[in-house]
């Protein structure tokens, strides 16, 4: 019996730990992210890497652009949408483009400047899971403070 009880008291604890990742924003954010960059990464292996329509760095700025609209809509419906905006929808996206432009100059800088010096696209992917990877906290720390910030009913 006492086995069947701490099965079943584990299973609680994997079920309250399951939850509370469902409600973190953190959580949220970061499987939006995976989404957004799965829409960015398509468009760049199409693009850049497979069918060499354009350069790899140029696929990183198309694919970035798809992926920052696909980020801001689920975000915005799914990683915020408990927020209360004081700034109209279009606005947020703006804001949206202004931080994470931040973070695609980033990739499109280390994807550039690594197809300059080789054609290896080992490396030139390495480039590019860097510049992802390097501006997720700065666009998740940016979105709190300056995109979904809180707004507490009082005028700022």
């Amino acid at each position: 019996m006492l086995g069947c009880t701490q099965f079943t008291n584990s299973m609680k604890d994997v079920a309250e730990f399951t939850q509370k990742m469902a409600r973190s924003r953190l959580v949220r954010s970061l499987m939006v992210g995976g989404v957004a960059v799965v829409v960015q990464t398509v468009l760049f292996e199409i693009l850049g890497v497979l069918l060499h329509i354009v350069s790899a760095s140029t696929a990183v700025l198309i694919g970035a652009e798809a992926g920052i609209l696909t980020n801001f809509y689920l975000n915005n419906r799914f990683s915020f949408s408990d927020r209360q905006h004081d700034i109209p929808l279009l606005s947020r996206l703006a804001r949206f483009h202004l931080v994470v432009s931040g973070s695609v100059l980033l990739q499109w800088l280390l994807v550039h400047t690594t197809e300059r010096q080789t054609d290896n696209y080992l490396i030139i992917h390495a480039a590019y899971a860097t510049g992802i990877t390097l501006g997720f906290a700065w666009n998740y720390t940016l979105y709190l403070l300056f995109v979904w910030r809180h707004s507490d009913g009082s005028s700022n």
